[in-house]
């Protein structure tokens, strides 16, 4: 269930986990309140690093977008899935191990400082295989990746992600990709290094410590996003609470409809309600539940708010229906949902 906080959530945690599309941008656009939002919250003590799949921009490039926002950036703050999969690679093999990799300049990048030793000839005999994402990608890479898992080299991935959105429509992303592969050699990667997997929050929270400073405690750092099935789910599956905002992808329907394993710990319309402390649903019966002064009620097979435009009655509505989801056997297929304007 969702869960309240006694003090604004830049205070109540360390660390921020920002996803970054839909979070802080769309595109090349800035997300409405982001930027002024960031920095109250780090002005107000907390730090912030950015998580995203993306594993062929570079830290410095995002890092100049950001600043073109006006946010105080460093190339450090920006945990790209080819950070992640670096390092994972390096743990796992000895230090200065060859490594066949498809990808694009940062992943290589990576790789190389990480003591690693980027091959492109399976014959060269690479004990592990990175593949990441990038626009020319050839045939040829992914033969020779599979060629190399087939001799025996362990298998990373960036991400899994199935598809990508593109200026023209919806392309294939790194895990279409990927399944080339794994239909290929009949063998599923080691581990992935992008959301939902929680490896990237993990790496962010160590990298978070830099020049020796301290770890910031799990349960100090807070995983933000805009889609459930990566960002939340990936804090989930790592035990980090979560904040979920809806400037992205996803929306009131989903968020009362999602399953267990996606629901966040907080919601927010957008990231200035990080300046402001969170609510916690309550139940009055076992068919209506109230947050703040908002309600959210199940009358027959509709369920009613006191008011479409107020996020605490999304609130309210959420954890009516998780409850009744979980354990009073309702099926919600059939239930008339409010349609909220927030």
């Amino acid at each position: 269930m969702l869960k309240a906080t006694e003090e604004p959530i830049e205070q109540a945690y360390g660390l921020a986990l920002l996803d970054l599309d839909g979070v802080v941008y769309r595109g090349n656009d800035p997300v409405d309140y982001a930027s002024e939002s960031i920095t109250k919250a780090q002005q107000a003590g907390m730090t912030v690093e950015y998580t995203t799949n993306n594993s062929s921009r570079y830290q410095q490039t995002v890092a100049d977008q950001l600043r073109g926002f006006g946010l105080e950036v460093e190339p450090w703050q920006i945990i790209t899935s080819s950070v992640v999969a670096a390092r994972m690679v390096a743990r796992a093999v000895p230090k200065g191990a060859k490594v066949f990799m498809v990808g694009a300049g940062h992943l290589h990048e990576e790789l190389e400082k990480q003591g690693l030793t980027v091959v492109d000839r399976v014959e060269d005999n690479p004990v592990a295989v990175v593949q990441g994402w990038y626009p020319e990608v050839t045939w040829n890479e992914f033969a020779n990746a599979s060629f190399a898992v087939e001799r025996g080299a362990q298998y990373f991935v960036t991400n899994r992600d199935l598809t990508i959105p593109r200026e023209l429509g919806i392309a294939p992303g790194s895990g279409a990709m990927v399944q080339a592969v794994i239909t290929a050699t009949g063998v599923e990667p080691v581990a992935s290094a992008g959301k939902p997997e929680s490896a990237m929050y993990d790496e962010a929270r160590l990298l978070a410590s830099h020049d020796g400073a301290t770890l910031v405690p799990k349960e100090r750092c807070l995983a933000i996003g805009d889609r459930l099935d990566t960002d939340i789910e990936a804090g989930n599956r790592g035990g980090y609470d979560s904040l979920v905002v809806l400037t992205g992808v996803a929306d009131p329907k989903q968020l009362m409809l999602a399953a267990p394993h996606l629901r966040p710990t907080y919601i927010a319309r957008d990231l200035r309600d990080l300046h402001q402390t969170m609510p916690a649903p309550h139940s009055v019966s076992t068919t209506q539940w109230q947050c703040e002064n908002a309600t959210a009620e199940l009358v027959g097979d509709e369920v009613r708010v006191s008011d479409v435009q107020d996020i605490n009655a999304l609130r309210a509505a959420c954890a009516l229906l998780w409850n009744l989801v979980d354990n009073e056997n309702v099926d919600t297929e059939n239930l008339r949902l409010p349609d909220f304007k927030l």
